[in-house]
C-alpha cells in the first residue's frame, strides 16, 4: 500500500477533534475527489456526504483525489443534514449571499481562530458546504451555528466547491500551522518566511567595509569619481546601494569575483 494511503488512514484514526467537512448534496464525483485533495494538503481527513448524486463514486472521482484516495475510503454518507452532524457540537456553514437568518457571520480567517479556540475547549467542529449549483437552502443553513462568509469580488462571488473548501482549510491549518511552509519531507526540511540562510548568513559589517573599500579603490583607478569634489556623496549613495540589497556573506564573495574579473580584462 503507497506510503500516502497508510499515513491518511492513520491520520484518521488520530484525529477526533479535528474539523469534520460535510458536503451537502454534492453533485459530481470529480468535484468531491477535488474536496479530499484540498483536504489532506491542509491536514484534514474527515469527510461526510449527504446524498451525493447517483454515480458519484467513480474513477474520476478518485482521480481527481490525487493521492488522496484515503479520504474517501474511509467518508460517511448520510441521508440528511442532520444526520451527518449529531456527534458534533459546533457547525459552520458557508455561504456568499445574504440570508435572513440571525446568525453570526464570519471571516475564513475569524472563523479559523474562533475554531482553534472551541476545538482547544474540545468541542467537535464541522464545516458544512452546499451542492454546487445551488449552495445550501435555508433549512440546511438553520442546522448552522455560525456562517462563514468569503472576500470575494461581488460581481462574481460563486465559489466552486473544492475551491470553497479550499479557502477555509487553508485559513484553519495556518492558524494552527508551526510557521513551515511548504513540502516538509526526510529530505526536505521545509521553508520559513524570510531570507533562506541554511548555507549562509547576512553578511557583517566587516565584510560590507571590506567590499566598499576594494570598490571605492578600484573606481578611484579607473577615474569614475568626476567630479572629485561630488566623491564622497557619489560613494554615499553606493554604500547605501548596496546597504539596502541585505547582501549575504555568499553575495559579497561573488561580487568580489565579479568586480576582479572585470577589472583583470
Amino acid at each position: 500500500m503507497p506510503k500516502k494511503l497508510i499515513k491518511i488512514a492513520q491520520k484518521i484514526q488520530k484525529l477526533n477533534n479535528e474539523p469534520v467537512i460535510i458536503l451537502a448534496n454534492p453533485q459530481l464525483g470529480y468535484n468531491i475527489g477535488a474536496v479530499a485533495r484540498v483536504m489532506a494538503n491542509f491536514d484534514l481527513y474527515k469527510l461526510r456526504l449527504v446524498n451525493p448524486r447517483d454515480g458519484w463514486m467513480a474513477d474520476e472521482t478518485y482521480s481527481s483525489a490525487s493521492g488522496a484516495s484515503g479520504i474517501l475510503d474511509h467518508l460517511g454518507i448520510f441521508d440528511s443534514v442532520g444526520a451527518s452532524m449529531n456527534d458534533l457540537d459546533f457547525i459552520y456553514a458557508t455561504t456568499a449571499r445574504r440570508r435572513d437568518l440571525i446568525k453570526e457571520v464570519l471571516s475564513p480567517k475569524s472563523a479559523a481562530k474562533d475554531m482553534m479556540i472551541r476545538i482547544k475547549n474540545g468541542q467537535k467542529i464541522g464545516l458544512l458546504f452546499g451542492a454546487e449549483k445551488s449552495g445550501l437552502s435555508n433549512d440546511e443553513l438553520s442546522y448552522a451555528d455560525a456562517i462563514i462568509t468569503s472576500p470575494v469580488n461581488p460581481e462574481f462571488a460563486s465559489l466552486n466547491l473544492a475551491q470553497a473548501v479550499c479557502v477555509i482549510a487553508y485559513e484553519f491549518y495556518s492558524a494552527k500551522a508551526k510557521g513551515e511552509l511548504g513540502r516538509v519531507t526526510e529530505s526536505d526540511k521545509g521553508r520559513t518566511e524570510g531570507l533562506p540562510l541554511e548555507k549562509t548568513r547576512n553578511a557583517n559589517k566587516n565584510e560590507y567595509i571590506h567590499f566598499i573599500e576594494f570598490l571605492e579603490k578600484t573606481l578611484d583607478e579607473k577615474g569614475f569619481f568626476h567630479p572629485v569634489e561630488k566623491k564622497n556623496m557619489m560613494l554615499n549613495n553606493i554604500k547605501a546601494m548596496f546597504q539596502r540589497q541585505n547582501l549575504t556573506q555568499k553575495d559579497i564573495k561573488i561580487l568580489f569575483g565579479i568586480f576582479k574579473h572585470l577589472i583583470d580584462e
